[in-house]
């Protein structure tokens, strides 16, 4: 570190570096999910298929943004988000069942920086930037997660077909937890064409200070039961970060 102000936890782990942007509260609010589309696959001529679904569209203003979503009456995860390259982002959200998430974003502390006067401690990096402030909410990071639905390597195979899959996991040093910087596991075939076919997903349900994983399947039209998937491996990935929602 060549300039700056430096801070750990009572654990040893830094908190301020000095040199690194924190992530800090920059806007909440919430979106009810509803039927919509979602990307299903496209084909080898370029026809891009969707499904019917419930989702939620919105567009943010961002430097970097850190989304972290808070759901307790469905199963939520990010689909997408795309920088527009404008100073926006264009996302959106999935339920499995219509419901009104909220909605965290979190951003660079440079970019999240509070209007007006105020007090408090402020850290810059050697260059002049901003990197914290006293009166930021920043994003406390609790745990990351990740695995794989079929503990499956990356690269091109056949899988056996996995209807569902849950997880839990509890955070009670905290009140209220969040997920952010989400993986979805997805796995799709419009096999009758468009909105026909069926869908893999992961989600992610959030309940005062405990996360619950479910992997589902979700059929679209009249299609059949897939006895088996040929895909990438990668596409069972899944991950997620716990953000201490608590006090915010």
């Amino acid at each position: 570190m060549t300039a700056g102000f430096q801070a750990w936890t009572d654990s040893g782990l830094v908190q301020i570096d000095g040199t690194t942007q924190n992530y800090a509260l920059r806007q909440q609010f919430s979106v009810t999910t509803g039927a919509g589309s979602i990307n299903a696959g496209k084909s080898n001529a370029s026809v891009q298929y969707t499904f019917t679904a419930n989702v939620a569209n919105f567009t943010i203003s961002a430097v970097s943004p850190l989304i972290t979503i808070y759901s307790p009456s469905a199963y939520a995860t990010i689909l997408r988000c795309v920088n527009n390259n404008n100073g926006t982002w264009a996302v959106q959200i999935w339920t499995n069942t219509a419901a009104t998430v909220a909605v965290y974003v979190f951003d660079q502390s440079s970019a999240a920086a509070p209007s007006g006067a105020g007090y408090g401690l402020q850290v810059f990096d050697a260059s002049g930037n901003l990197i914290a402030d006293g009166r930021q909410r920043l994003a406390r990071v609790i745990d990351t997660q990740s695995g794989n639905i079929n503990n499956a390597g990356p690269g091109w195979g056949q899988w056996n077909q996995i209807d569902s899959q849950t997880r839990q996991f509890s955070y009670p040093s905290v009140n209220k937890i969040g997920v952010a910087a989400i993986g979805t596991a997805f796995v799709s075939s419009p096999t009758g064409g468009n909105n026909n076919g069926w869908y893999d997903i992961s989600g992610l349900q959030t309940v005062g200070n405990v996360v619950n994983f479910a992997w589902s399947y979700n059929q679209v039209g009249n299609t059949s039961h897939p006895g088996n998937n040929t895909c990438f491996g990668s596409q069972f990935d899944w991950r997620f970060m716990a953000i201490d929602l608590s006090n915010l």
